[in-house]
């Protein structure tokens, strides 16, 4: 349906997304769950956004936590 919005999204938009509406902080695999996506594919789009300075990936444990950089947000 292409007046869906979420069609036109970019993979880093779907992960922006999600943030914002957990309060900026996700786990990895949570982050995958919720969007359908392979550990992999979550993997290497979070790496992507960690370059671009989108997100920040924190290792807790055995795990990844994806924290939002507000400061590079613009406000909507």
């Amino acid at each position: 349906d292409p007046s869906d919005p979420g069609e036109l999204m970019t993979d880093e938009d779907r992960v922006v997304t999600i943030l914002k509406t957990e309060g900026g902080r996700l786990r990895q695999t949570a982050i995958a769950e919720r969007l359908g996506w392979s550990d992999s594919k979550t993997s290497r789009v979070l790496s992507d956004m960690v370059e671009t300075g989108t997100v920040e990936k924190l290792r807790i444990g055995r795990e990844n936590v994806i924290d939002l950089n507000l400061r590079d947000q613009d406000e909507e």
